[in-house]
């Protein structure tokens, strides 16, 4: 991703970001860009070109094309289709699509780099634990959270425990239970965890993405609320942290325990911990 996007944006791109279907039968990266028509011509090309060159590595892929939606933007006109519709719907109106399409950037930087750094899926769990944290302090604590009431409106706990029945929606009727077992199995791995956690925290480039991302969240709901986008400051935060993760590569299921650790993890405890390490 990280090269397309550079190319990208050498050729007039305003915006760019990436998702992932993370079916093992079909596993896929959908990378879009808001760019001039003729950028998409040489972009597609420069993107067979890196697929040729990580053939050895990676094995067949396969490019295809996928029509674009009307473009979310306040200029002329457009004709809405399902899908844009949709997008609409969830981040609140085009103005809101707006602030997803900015956010959205950042995001896939920030995991584009992650990819890199961490390409063991343990390692990014750490991380990613990381960033579910600082994606809901960043709501609730951040420089400007105290202009918007709905983003201290909600207890830490009442944040997690909906993130906890988002996460666990394919559990069935069964979900209340299963997901008491699930907090039940993880209690005792919890310090580990923690310990793991505050060692990626350590990096230096760790600490200063996730400045980039807490400052970035708390920028995008500050604005969000100025434009008054007809989502609440819980809503889109968990929209962006659960498009992070399957950015990094971890389907809705996995935020389950990536989530319960974030939970009871903490400032005073990182700083507890990183004060421990030699």
């Amino acid at each position: 991703m990280t090269p397309l996007a550079a190319q990208a944006q050498v050729w007039g791109a305003e915006r760019w970001a990436y998702t992932r279907s993370l079916n093992l039968a079909a596993p896929s990266v959908n990378f879009g860009a808001l760019a001039p028509p003729a950028a998409f011509d040489r972009l597609r090309s420069f993107a067979q070109a890196l697929v040729d060159q990580s053939h050895g590595e990676m094995g067949a892929i396969v490019i295809s094309d996928h029509p674009p939606a009307p473009p979310p933007t306040r200029w002329g006109k457009t004709t809405d289709t399902p899908g844009f519709e949709a997008a609409l719907a969830k981040y609140g109106g085009v103005e809101g699509l707006h602030l997803a399409a900015e956010i959205c950037e950042v995001s896939s930087a920030l995991a584009a780099w992650a990819l890199s750094r961490f390409p063991a899926v343990n390692s990014r769990a750490t991380l990613a634990s990381l960033l579910l944290f600082d994606t809901c302090h960043a709501m609730m604590s951040g420089p400007h959270s105290a202009g918007w009431p709905d983003r201290r409106g909600i207890s830490w706990d009442y944040y997690w425990d909906s993130h906890l029945r988002r996460s666990t929606g394919h559990f069935g009727p069964q979900a209340a239970q299963r997901r008491e077992a699930l907090i039940t199995r993880l209690a005792p791995r919890t310090v580990s965890a923690h310990r793991l956690m505050a060692a990626t925290a350590s990096e230096p480039a760790v600490e200063n993405w996730r400045k980039k991302w807490s400052r970035a969240i708390d920028a995008y709901l500050y604005r969000a609320d100025k434009e008054r986008v007809s989502r609440s400051a819980q809503q889109l935060t968990m929209y962006q942290s659960s498009e992070l993760l399957n950015r990094l590569g971890f389907a809705v299921p996995d935020e389950a325990t990536l989530g319960l650790y974030a939970r009871s993890w903490s400032k005073d405890r990182e700083a507890d911990l990183l004060q421990e390490r030699p």
